[in-house]
């Protein structure tokens, strides 16, 4: 069967080329450390006052962007499972701890309807079945159907503020089932996502955690970070 690169569309063995994979920027547990809150040119520039930690796969740009735009407009599972594929790589290098489970950050019933899946529950699909970490997708709500991506950072949070909230039942269920106390000591999640750009959403929605499971553990974990123009990470990449 002849195959073609998803990037470059010359012949390849496998969905990304080693052309193009050499030309990805990913994060590296040993040189940015696995918790990306200590490192300086992502925890600089993004929202985390509410969440523990953040692990992300790679940078949001040429050619991870393109994987990213497959995945969220074309409904690309091969996109998805190169990206999930990389990303189980990366947490078998993490020394995060575990999480208990998954929770992919919601989508409007609006954006549901027209583009009939939610990027970032398909990114934790492919995830479950790899690092066996269970998924809650109906553990938060995203009322409306604006979209984040042209506004302000501060716009961004009243947005995210006025959009979001959990759901009743929430992880009441697993964190029972994980004879945790109810306020969720000993209990560690990971917010999943596709891209992170200020991090106001994350962040919003680990406020509504935390105010709801005051002692939870909070991960945040994503496919690609967008840096901002001047970022000394372009200089890495």
């Amino acid at each position: 069967m002849n195959l073609s690169c998803l990037l470059c569309y010359q012949a390849s063995p496998t969905p990304v080329c080693h052309w193009c994979e050499d030309d990805m920027f990913f994060f590296d547990a040993v040189l940015h450390g696995s918790n990306l809150l200590q490192y300086g040119p992502v925890a600089g520039h993004v929202k985390h006052s509410h969440y523990d930690a953040l692990s992300i796969l790679g940078l949001h740009t040429w050619p991870m962007s393109s994987l990213v735009h497959q995945l969220k407009f074309t409904h690309s599972l091969t996109a998805g499972k190169v990206l999930s594929n990389w990303f189980v790589h990366n947490k078998r290098q993490c020394t995060l701890s575990v999480p208990n489970i998954m929770l992919p950050v919601p989508i409007s019933a609006w954006r549901l309807a027209t583009r009939h899946y939610n990027q970032a529950t398909l990114l934790c699909e492919s995830l479950s079945s790899e690092l066996n970490i269970p998924i809650n997708q109906s553990w938060a709500r995203r009322r409306g159907f604006s979209v984040q991506h042209h506004l302000t950072k501060v716009a961004r949070a009243e947005n995210a503020s006025r959009v979001f909230s959990l759901s009743k039942q929430c992880i009441d269920d697993e964190i029972a089932a994980a004879q945790c106390d109810k306020d969720g000591s000993n209990f560690t999640v990971a917010i999943v996502d596709d891209v992170l750009t200020t991090g106001v959403t994350v962040n919003t929605l680990s406020k509504r955690l935390k105010q709801r499971y005051p002692k939870i553990q909070i991960q945040v974990w994503a496919a690609a970070f967008t840096p901002p123009p001047k970022s000394s990470l372009f200089q890495k990449a």
